[in-house]
C-alpha cells in the first residue's frame, strides 16, 4: 500500500522507534551481501554460445524483505515517480546524503514501482549500493529527530 504524499510527513512522526528498527535492520543484511539476484536475468544458450536465454530475475529474499518492511510501515509514496527529475540525478548521481527522509523514501517507492517495469531493477540498486546508503541515510535522519 502507498501512502498519499501530502500525508507522509505527519505518518513518519507517528512511526516509533521500534518500527524503524525494522528497517534498520535490514542494513547489516544488505552491507555483507554480495549479489541480491539468486537467478534469471540474461544467460548464455549452453547451445548456442552466440545467443542467450532470457529469464525473469529471481531476486534474494533481501530485496523482497524490504518492501515487505516498507509495505509493513507504510512508507511507500504515491506520486509521479517517472516525471520526478529531480529523483532521477539524485539517484544517477548517488547525492543521498544530507537528503530528507522523504526524499529517500520517494526514491526507494520509485525503485520498487520502476522495478514492476524492468525486471531486475530493485537488485540493481542493492548491487550498487544505492539502498544500503539510502536507509544508512534514513537512520542518520532519524536518529537526529528522535
Amino acid at each position: 500500500m502507498y501512502s498519499n504524499l501530502e500525508n507522509i510527513s505527519s505518518h513518519i512522526n507517528k512511526l516509533s522507534k521500534d518500527d524503524w528498527e525494522r528497517l534498520f535492520a535490514l542494513i547489516p543484511e544488505i552491507e555483507k551481501t554480495k549479489t541480491f539476484i539468486k537467478s534469471g536475468g540474461i544467460i548464455e544458450d549452453s547451445n548456442d554460445p552466440d545467443s542467450f536465454i532470457i529469464t525473469p530475475v529471481i531476486e534474494k529474499e533481501i530485496v523482497w524483505d524490504l518492501e515487505s518492511v516498507l509495505n509493513d510501515l507504510n512508507l511507500l509514496i504515491a506520486f509521479n515517480w517517472a516525471e520526478w527529475n529531480e529523483g532521477r540525478e539524485i539517484a544517477t548521481k548517488q547525492k543521498f546524503e544530507n537528503q530528507d527522509t522523504i526524499t529517500l523514501l520517494k526514491l526507494i517507492s520509485a525503485f520498487i514501482r520502476n522495478n514492476r517495469f524492468c525486471d531486475g531493477a530493485l537488485a540493481e540498486k542493492f548491487e550498487d549500493r544505492s539502498i544500503e546508503k539510502i536507509l544508512t541515510q534514513i537512520k542518520k535522519n532519524i536518529e537526529n529527530i528522535k
